[in-house]
């Protein structure tokens, strides 16, 4: 099946038409005198420029249009082998002109098939002189050639193996190179997936904070809070949180503007965050309300986390915008141990604690209703152990 012309033609099929048409115009030279030096007739000189002349145009026109051009090449390097041995034995093996033939084809088969290409173009060879042989009816032995025949041949061989070897460096440049720019590829190509990886993971913490306060968001939240629940019940540990509410915040915003509001959220989530352990969730959970999920912390180290956050933020007004603004907390807590509370329904228990704390005067830290540090909680609410400050027994 032939491909068509328009068919770039491979390199392998250029390189071996340009070194086939050059060399083969100088073995053309040496056959021919030694042809003429040896009395040959007319037909031994026109079989010779069809061989020699022609047919490197001839094969190179049928390989650039097959479908499978490597393919024809090899194909065409056999018959190069065959046609040699022909020549080979019809002029009685001549010794340089014979070695010369013997060595160029054997040559380019193992450059493209290594040693089983060597074994295919000496296979070629043989049966190219046992046919001549067989139309002979014997074999023909006439190894002397001529000194001008001899250094020709000698000549004709370094030109061959010169060009060979400049084909062979030429190839060996070209793969390099395009090794070298593979490699480029490659390494660009790994910045950019690297490149790819960090942007995805900036978006996917950017998609899990607040803007505003650089917390994490509900969304986050809500993942990573069961996350925390299930190691806990799985570890036999307490689990607290703490829900925080800024007292009287629209009176704030009211007095001094959004742009106050939003520094003075800003100071207290920084400062929530001074004291979270790496094990902590510091979220903000809504407008002026911050969540903190505290693992492995117990009802009474939660408390004390409490109020000492409270007790920071009111002991020290707070500059914001150049407005000096005084600041106070109203914290809920609720802790469950193992699977006795459900994530929803131990954040509803802070929020009643929260409730309270609002109801009772704000600017404190309350638990919810019925429940006291020192006793059995109910419904799943972790029993206390012995009080002590959360900087001491659980930081």
């Amino acid at each position: 099946m032939n491909a068509p012309s328009a068919v770039r033609p491979h390199w392998v099929v250029r390189m071996n038409h340009r070194n086939r048409a050059g060399s083969w115009a100088m073995a053309f030279v040496v056959l021919a005198t030694h042809a003429w030096e040896h009395g040959h007739g007319w037909l031994t000189w026109g079989l010779l420029g069809l061989q020699l002349l022609v047919y490197p145009h001839v094969v190179y026109w049928r390989a650039r249009r097959a479908s499978r051009q490597m393919e024809a090449e090899i194909q065409n390097l056999l018959l190069d082998n065959f046609c040699f041995g022909l020549w080979m034995a019809a002029l009685g093996f001549p010794l340089w002109i014979a070695f010369m033939l013997f060595i160029c084809g054997g040559m380019n088969m193992a450059a493209f098939r290594a040693g089983k290409g060597l074994l295919q173009g000496v296979g070629a060879a043989l049966l190219g002189c046992a046919l001549v042989w067989a139309v002979r009816g014997g074999v023909l032995f006439l190894p002397d050639t001529s000194l001008p025949v001899s250094l020709m041949s000698m000549a004709a061989l370094a030109i061959y193996l010169v060009m060979f070897a400049k084909g062979a460096h030429t190839r060996t440049v070209v793969l390099h190179e395009t090794r070298l720019k593979l490699r480029q590829s490659e390494a660009a190509l790994q910045q950019q997936l690297q490149d790819i990886q960090a942007l995805q993971a900036q978006l996917t913490d950017q998609a899990n904070r607040d803007a505003l306060t650089g917390l994490y968001n509900r969304h986050y939240l809500g993942d990573s809070m069961q996350r925390e629940f299930d190691r806990c019940a799985r570890d036999g540990e307490p689990l607290s949180i703490l829900l925080i509410d800024l007292d009287h915040f629209k009176q704030i915003n009211d007095a001094h503007g959004h742009a106050v509001g939003d520094e003075v959220l800003r100071q207290v989530a920084e400062l929530l965050q001074q004291d979270t352990r790496s094990s902590d969730i510091c979220c903000r959970y809504g407008g002026e309300e911050f969540l903190l999920v505290l693992p492995a912390m117990s009802l009474e180290a939660a408390l004390a986390r409490a109020e000492h956050c409270r007790v920071r933020v009111a002991e020290r007004s707070r500059l914001a915008e150049g407005c000096q603004v005084a600041v106070t907390l109203s914290v809920g807590v609720a802790s469950t141990v193992g699977a006795g509370l459900s994530p929803e329904a131990l954040i509803a228990l802070a929020d009643q604690a929260l409730y309270r704390a609002k109801a009772e005067g704000r600017n404190r830290v309350c638990l919810p209703q019925g429940e006291a540090p020192g006793a059995a909680a109910d419904q799943g609410v972790g029993r206390p152990g012995p009080w002590a400050s959360w900087a001491r027994a659980d930081r």
